[in-house]
């Protein structure tokens, strides 16, 4: 009997232990020790243009929080990204952000998979309209949703 084949997409529910960055722990409200993770996986079944549009419809349309009170981040230097959140899902841009490596880039480790990140954050208080945001403002803003781009190998 043949093997099936591969899934080309996987999700999963971790809980995780905060290791990597522990001394952000207690400084800010959304750093903690111990949280659940959940996560979608694509084997080049899709990539940001297909994870932007679905995480933006699970939140918007599926969970029915407001667009208008979500706004978010990409790395610096992916234009792609910013394009997409603009041009394709409709983020306005004073609701888009360009973070560094610090913020919006992702690696296990100093060799292996990484690339960048776009990440969707809920703003608590009413939004400030045609205000550009600050999403380092961690009393003004939780984030909800990390996109990894895992994009290159090191």
């Amino acid at each position: 009997k043949a093997p099936a084949p591969a899934p080309p997409r996987a999700t999963s529910s971790q809980k995780c232990v905060r290791t990597n960055d522990i001394e952000n722990v207690g400084v800010t409200a959304r750093h903690h020790t111990f949280f659940e993770m959940l996560g979608n996986f694509s084997f080049g079944d899709y990539f940001k243009r297909d994870a932007m549009c679905w995480a933006w419809e699970l939140l918007t349309q599926v969970y029915k929080v407001p667009a208008e009170r979500l706004a978010v981040s990409v790395f610096d230097d992916d234009d792609e990204a910013y394009e997409l959140w603009r041009d394709v899902v409709g983020v306005p841009e004073e609701r888009i952000q360009r973070l560094g490596e610090e913020d919006n880039f992702w690696a296990s480790g100093a060799t292996g998979p990484c690339g960048p990140c776009s990440e969707i954050y809920f703003e608590l208080e009413e939004p400030e309209k045609g205000k550009r945001v600050d999403l380092q403002d961690d009393d003004r803003f939780v984030e909800l949703y990390n996109l990894v781009f895992m994009q290159y190998n090191r």
